[in-house]
């Protein structure tokens, strides 16, 4: 089954989203909003783009001549993201490319100005309980089809010095996100904490880091979701506009 929601304040992008399948949450508005293009910034790419979502919001964000490309290895997933580019009238913009991201960067070497990423948060091992039932969930929650180490190893190779690697992610992984970005040579450039309320602990992270750049990082101002009796922070309703919580469930 699928429905279409209209995203309100982004120019009334309208979102094909399959309720058997991943929808978008507030991590990839988050994302697609944390970093901006610049206008020198033209190739662009989103790191299992799932619907689209983070291309469709992007686009709103940068000039006529920037390209965007969703990668998505689920067909199922990607035909979705290709239905919402055409909904959009936005398909001299963006592409969607049904492909694993470990074969399609094979000849995208130094290639791309910015690539963002919302990727599956959990590790598996033997022992994980996954969900049969949802199958079409599994690699978007779990990293059954590629790892962290594997995304940004990915990111360092097709992307141009001094490009920009944007991400979402837990929290509680920052230790080994670090550690893998200076493996990779990273440097964070802007960190900024995201918490569901003032006084719990963060539960994800967003941050900009640059390939090749220099060290010195921007703790930016922490980010509150929502208020102490469940409604919208301000900086919250900016980023989400007219959505209310039962749209982004």
């Amino acid at each position: 089954m699928k429905v279409i929601n209209k995203v309100l304040n982004y120019k009334n992008l309208n979102i094909i989203q399959d309720t058997e399948m991943f929808s978008f949450c507030l991590d990839s508005i988050l994302l697609a909003n944390f970093y901006k293009p610049k206008t020198k910034e033209k190739k662009i790419c989103d790191f299992g783009t799932n619907n689209a979502i983070i291309p469709l919001i992007v686009s709103k964000f940068s000039n006529d001549q920037t390209k965007i490309t969703g990668v998505e290895i689920q067909k199922r997933a990607s035909d979705i993201a290709k239905e919402n580019v055409l909904l959009n009238c936005l398909d001299k913009k963006i592409e969607i490319i049904n492909e694993d991201i470990k074969d399609f960067l094979k000849n995208k070497n130094n290639y791309f100005d910015i690539i963002y990423c919302n990727p599956p948060f959990f590790k598996t091992n033997k022992d994980s309980n996954l969900n049969k039932k949802s199958e079409t969930l599994i690699p978007a929650r779990h990293e059954t089809l590629i790892n962290l180490e594997e995304i940004i190893f990915s990111a360092k190779v097709a992307l141009k010095n001094g490009g920009r690697f944007v991400m979402v992610h837990l929290a509680e992984r920052l230790d080994e996100i670090i550690y893998l970005l200076w493996k990779n040579n990273f440097k964070i450039k802007n960190l900024q904490f995201i918490y569901s309320k003032k006084n719990q602990q963060p539960k994800k992270i967003l941050l900009d880091a640059i390939n090749d750049g220099n060290c010195g990082i921007n703790i930016m101002k922490n980010f509150y979701v929502h208020n102490e009796n469940g409604t919208y922070t301000n900086e919250m309703k900016k980023v989400f506009g007219d959505l209310s919580d039962e749209d982004m469930q």
